[in-house]
């Protein structure tokens, strides 16, 4: 109740931010700083230049528009792109690259303690994209069209990215003193390989990490209706995950692969209590007949047939799972070419490598391996903690009502599960609602985001940081766990 009430006071200044645009147009020469409000008005209709007055906008339309494909160019362009901005804010970066033309982008704000810090976790890599199929845009054109910024990774991951460099210039910019230090990491290598980015630097530069209590990275989910919130998820568990690219002159042969590997076999476990509350969450929005199993997951455990009504995205936290993706065709400007992806989404504590290793051994001649990538077994952040329920504070005074919770994330990979695993509480929490139809996008054609769903995503983001920083007892900072 007492921390609620000053959220939302602050959640209506949003709407009238006058005396913080006076003072941000004050703080630095040549760094124009503005407010977080997003624009009144019809916003379909608006034009991109109407959208572009707002800060925020104009720094992801940007960022955009820098080609960070990964493997190549990779992320040393965009890394400048923020080093540029923090500069400008007067907090302290730099900028590490393991590999030519792949680079990572560390910034710190001090707070009274290192102990207790908090690290705001992005990536700067983007996954390849095929020009010639968008049709509503170009891939790094950054283009605004009714209402929407299209271009790769606008939502994967460079709109989190700007949300958490300006939460964090925000703290600067009103002399706010954390209680432990902020950190930002714009890693690379995070949709590939995962070799150049958190995986080096925990290696390589543990001492940058000294004092981290909590990660908040992407992997929170939610839905939108139009434009109604049906559930706010934080990712606190993932599924393991194993993924393998597999190459062909033609399609048959990997068909026939995929069709003599529809299903793995493993054992199927008792269901993580994060899961058991997110999948309860998750009930009201489903139809039938997935409601009353998804209540009642120990039932369904123990009936064959009922678990395989439940797919994949679900079924994966009971027992392991495969999902294939094409045959399509690769490169677009060679028909006869194809790959496919089989991905392996296994629950929680299991190891994922045993279930990959009879489809490599057992390929044809003919298909080759492009790539793997394996998580290794999975486990879960606490929950609730500090953090999560300022999260929860802060987006329920944005969308009252809204249900908030844990929200497992099946068939991928993100970095928290390499922090988790060193011991870190890693969370995933976007504050940018994704509407059904666009979530489909992300990985794949005229990727876009929402404009101002973006814009209160990173109001929300800014309340959120300062809320968690701000209010931390001290005996909490001191006995916080530490991430090894």
């Amino acid at each position: 109740m007492k921390r609620v009430r000053r959220v939302r006071v602050r959640v209506r200044n949003v709407a009238a931010p006058a005396a913080l645009s006076i003072l941000s147009l004050l703080w630095a020469a040549g760094c124009r700083k503005e407010s977080l409000t997003p624009p009144e008005g019809p916003d379909v209709r608006r034009p991109a230049a109407e959208w572009l007055k707002e800060e925020p906008v104009r720094l992801l339309r940007d960022y955009v528009r820098i080609d960070t494909t990964n493997p190549s160019p990779g992320e040393a362009e965009g890394a400048r792109f923020l080093k540029e901005f923090f500069d400008c804010a007067g907090i302290a970066n730099e900028i590490v690259c393991p590999s030519p033309g792949r680079c990572n982008l560390l910034a710190r704000l001090p707070g009274k303690r290192r102990r207790g810090a908090i690290l705001l976790l992005n990536h700067i890599d983007v996954v390849e994209a095929y020009a010639p199929l968008w049709t509503d845009s170009t891939p790094f054109g950054g283009d605004i069209k009714n209402g929407f910024l299209y271009g790769r990774g606008v939502y994967d991951m460079k709109s989190l990215a700007i949300a958490e460099a300006l939460a964090m210039r925000r703290l600067k910019e009103r002399g706010i003193v954390p209680e432990s230090d902020v950190l930002f990491l714009a890693e690379a290598d995070e949709e590939v390989e995962q070799r150049w980015g958190s995986r080096w630097l925990l290696e390589n530069r543990p001492e940058w990490f000294e004092g981290v209590t909590n990660v908040l990275n992407e992997g929170g989910s939610n839905e939108m209706i139009l434009r109604s919130v049906r559930y706010w998820g934080i990712e606190t568990i993932q599924a393991g995950y194993a993924l393998a690219e597999l190459e062909s002159d033609a399609p048959p042969a990997l068909e026939a692969v995929a069709k003599r590997f529809q299903t793995v076999d493993g054992p199927v476990v008792e269901p993580h209590p994060h899961v058991v509350i997110g999948f309860d969450m998750l009930a009201d929005h489903l139809a039938s007949p997935l409601t009353d199993p998804m209540r009642h997951l120990d039932r369904v455990r123990q009936n064959k047939a009922e678990l395989k009504i439940l797919p994949d995205r679900y079924g994966a936290f009971l027992e392991a799972r495969i999902h294939w993706i094409g045959p399509y065709p690769y490169p677009p400007s060679k028909p006869t070419g194809s790959r496919a992806y089989a991905v392996i989404s296994v629950p929680p504590g299991l190891d994922p490598r045993p279930y990959l290793a009879p489809i490599l051994d057992g390929l044809p001649l003919g298909v080759r391996v492009i790539r793997t990538s394996i998580g290794g077994p999975t486990g879960a952040s606490p929950y609730p903690t500090p953090l999560t329920d300022a999260l929860k504070r802060v987006t329920e005074a944005y969308f009252p009502g809204t249900p908030f919770g844990p929200m497992p994330t099946f068939g991928g990979f993100t970095t928290s599960i390499l922090f988790r695993q060193r011991g870190f509480p890693t969370y995933g929490y976007s504050p940018i609602g994704m509407n059904i139809t666009d979530s489909s996008r992300r990985h794949g054609l005229d990727e876009r985001v929402f404009l101002r769903d973006y814009l209160i995503g990173c109001a929300i983001y800014a309340d959120s940081l300062e809320e968690f920083v701000t209010e931390r007892p001290p005996a909490e900072v001191s006995q916080a766990p530490r991430g090894n």
